[in-house]
């Protein structure tokens, strides 16, 4: 009898309870994009703040979509600019709705460790926004006119998850960089995007090392990375034909088994790498009977050219870039661990020796028969 009197007078207070402190969505500045760049030692806060309120000459109209407006802060320290922010912004601001975060490649080179640091620290921060480092100032790119998205923001974070999702870029977010962080790796890379004939567009991948920006692989050469870090990796190789160089085919690649195996022997650090890839004949550029011999031929160039450029990039990572933007160390120390606590991960990188075994089947998946038809 008592539950059900307590249910009695419980039930409508639940009901008719709300957030006595609580403000309407169009009273708060939610930001959809942060740029950050550096400007004559100053750090340059860039945003696109989604609009929701409307204005006399909009309230006229039946529909209106969300408008999005610039903001613009320059301080000495993130805590300043955010002052700036808060006193020329009408509203709260809320980060939990931000796609992307925007790093100039001037701010890039002087470490983007500390943002990180901000972004895991404040509650309203996703710690799955993506990162990205910009050829052009953040400013520049905010103030692209396009009809591709209602927010630049919108733009690259969808450009960047559409590329992501096909194995053609690695998009860390905030959450997998810390991760590296504190696991020890010095080396990592980004997206790297800047503004082409009006608009925006991905140009590769950006290197950093101590979460500093050191180097900007293009995009023609970033396939090698993807062979080794992308989830599933879809790319195009080109062979030529060895009698006739001016017909080439055109191979789409994709990954049937990918192994990534360590060693330790004589105090060096050994790197196995194996792949079993797929290839699929899309086209050739002048159509040929393609024999069997043609085709071990062809496996067998894939192989050899995938296999090269894979250890020509991990080479490069050894003696130029200086660290390991793989995360070999992860696989090392998952194995041998009694070894990594008793060495300087990055120092043995530089030196490890590297083996990488490409084994390459062409399947013949939705196409023309490589026989000739009777």
């Amino acid at each position: 009898m008592y539950k059900k009197i307590i249910c009695i007078f419980l039930i409508p207070m639940i009901l008719t309870t709300g957030c006595w402190d609580s403000k309407d969505i169009n009273e708060k500045a939610i930001t959809i994009s942060v740029g950050i760049n550096s400007v004559n030692n100053l750090i340059q806060f860039t945003g696109e703040i989604v609009k929701l309120t409307k204005t006399s000459q909009e309230t006229q109209t039946r529909y209106n979509t969300p408008g999005i407006y610039n903001v613009y802060a320059y301080g000495k320290t993130f805590e300043e600019v955010r002052r700036k922010l808060e006193s020329m912004n009408p509203f709260d601001v809320f980060q939990g709705a931000c796609r992307i975060v925007m790093f100039s490649a001037s701010y890039g080179k002087l470490g983007i460790e500390p943002y990180l640091n901000r972004i895991d620290s404040l509650y309203d921060y996703r710690k799955t926004v993506l990162l990205v480092i910009t050829r052009e100032p953040p400013e520049e790119l905010f103030n692209v006119k396009t009809d591709k998205a209602i927010a630049i923001g919108f733009l690259v974070d969808n450009l960047l998850s559409q590329l992501k999702e096909k194995g053609k870029s690695i998009c860390p977010n905030v959450g997998e960089l810390l991760s590296d962080i504190a696991f020890g790796s010095l080396g990592y890379v980004m997206p790297y995007i800047g503004k082409e004939f009006g608009d925006i567009k991905y140009l590769g991948l950006a290197v950093l090392k101590n979460s500093k920006l050191i180097d900007i692989i293009d995009i023609t050469d970033t396939k090698p990375i993807l062979y080794i870090l992308a989830k599933d990796p879809t790319l195009i190789e080109l062979i030529s034909n060895p009698i006739d160089a001016e017909n080439k085919y055109s191979f789409r690649i994709s990954i049937d088994k990918r192994k990534i195996s360590t060693a330790y022997k004589n105090d060096t650090v050994i790197i196995n790498i194996d792949l079993n890839l797929d290839a699929e004949l899309r086209y050739q550029y002048h159509i040929q009977k393609i024999t069997n011999d043609m085709i071990k031929y062809l496996e067998k160039e894939i192989s050899s050219k995938i296999s090269n450029d894979i250890f020509n990039m991990i080479r490069k990572a050894q003696k130029e870039f200086e660290c390991d933007i793989f995360s070999f160390g992860r696989y090392f120390k998952a194995y041998h661990y009694k070894q990594f606590r008793k060495m300087n991960w990055e120092d043995a990188f530089l030196t490890a020796k590297i083996n990488v075994n490409v084994n390459t089947k062409i399947v013949n998946k939705n196409l023309k028969s490589f026989e000739e038809k009777e």
